[in-house]
Formats: structure tokens, C-alpha cells, sequence
């Protein structure tokens, strides 16, 4: 995931992610009250509201495989 995080005169800060980087086509935006500090802390709660919500869309993690017992 890659972020970009813009300030706004009317105090508030956007945040814009994308999940290129992983192979996903999925970008989020949404603004906070505050500066870059208040959306820094709350980037992990959105990418992971983001994550949960188009879980359809990422690839499902790949197990690690497992040896059966003779």
C-alpha cells in the first residue's frame, strides 16, 4: 500500500491510498481533523477498514503446507 497525505488550510488532512503496489486495483480517500500527525495515526485503521471491506478483492494468503503423518 502507498499513501499520499495532504494538508488543507480548513484544518483538515487527506489521505489517499492505493494498492497498486500489491497488484490490486483499489484506491481510498477520506479526510481527518488535524494535521499530517492525526492522519498518520489514523492511516492503520483505514487501510484496514479499506482491507476488510473489498476483501474479495486481495488475494487470499498462501498457507504453508503441511505434512501429513504416515
Amino acid at each position: 500500500m502507498t499513501h499520499v497525505i495532504t494538508e488543507s488550510i480548513d484544518g483538515t488532512t487527506t489521505i489517499r491510498v492505493s494498492f497498486s503496489d500489491e497488484g490490486v486495483i483499489l484506491t481510498g480517500e477520506t479526510s481527518v481533523k488535524g494535521d499530517e500527525s492525526a492522519a498518520l495515526n489514523y492511516l492503520p485503521t483505514f487501510e484496514a477498514d479499506l482491507r476488510r471491506n473489498f476483501a474479495d478483492q486481495f488475494p487470499a494468503p498462501e498457507m504453508p503446507a503441511v505434512e501429513e503423518e504416515v
